[in-house]
């Protein structure tokens, strides 16, 4: 690469020439800066990119319930958006898998609520419930994915539910649950 002597300068408009002083940019400086912005940019095109591979969209990706005593956890909405041009068919949760199995498997709930959600339509595919009973206190996480047909890599979830007391007391699952997935 030339090495330049002469620093670059930037002379203002004809206009502004009586009131500017004259901004003096050495190449090297000059040249540092359009590779960050460079930089920048290409980091911004790839993101853009890796967000529009995918036209299923979570209304969330992060789901937090809390047991406490004989409360049970508000129940949560899983919501997808379908940003693509085809109608999405068998939409569903998959991959479940929880963190310590040993101590707290098959503790979520899914509810399936519709399997299809059309192009640009925002729709609520299932509910997610805890049962907590029996479990000692401390913090689990599960992980997930939900899936449809027409999408070739499911889009990721995590879960996390958090015992305050041992032993929670609540009682089963009531009618707002299914049966817990384990798989």
């Amino acid at each position: 690469m030339p090495r330049f002597r002469r620093p670059l300068t930037l002379v203002p408009t004809p206009s502004d020439r009586s009131t500017a002083r004259r901004l003096t940019v050495s190449p090297t400086a000059l040249l540092a800066t359009m590779a960050l912005l460079a930089s920048i940019a290409s980091t911004a095109d790839a993101q853009a990119a890796a967000a529009s591979d995918t036209p299923l969209h979570l209304a969330a990706s992060r789901f937090h319930f809390v047991m406490s005593g004989d409360t049970l956890p508000p129940t949560k909405p899983l919501a997808v958006h379908n940003g693509g041009t085809a109608r999405f068919t068998d939409v569903r949760l998959t991959r479940l898998a929880y963190a310590d199995s040993a101590h707290g498997a098959a503790w979520l709930v899914v509810m399936p609520r519709q399997t299809t959600v059309a192009p640009d339509e925002l729709a609520t595919v299932g509910t997610l419930c805890v049962n907590a009973t029996g479990l000692p206190a401390g913090t689990y996480r599960a992980t997930a994915a939900v899936a449809a047909r027409e999408v070739p890599e499911p889009v990721a979830i995590t879960i996390t539910l958090v015992v305050t007391d041992a032993g929670a007391r609540a009682r089963p699952a009531d009618s707002r649950c299914a049966t817990a997935v384990t798989k």
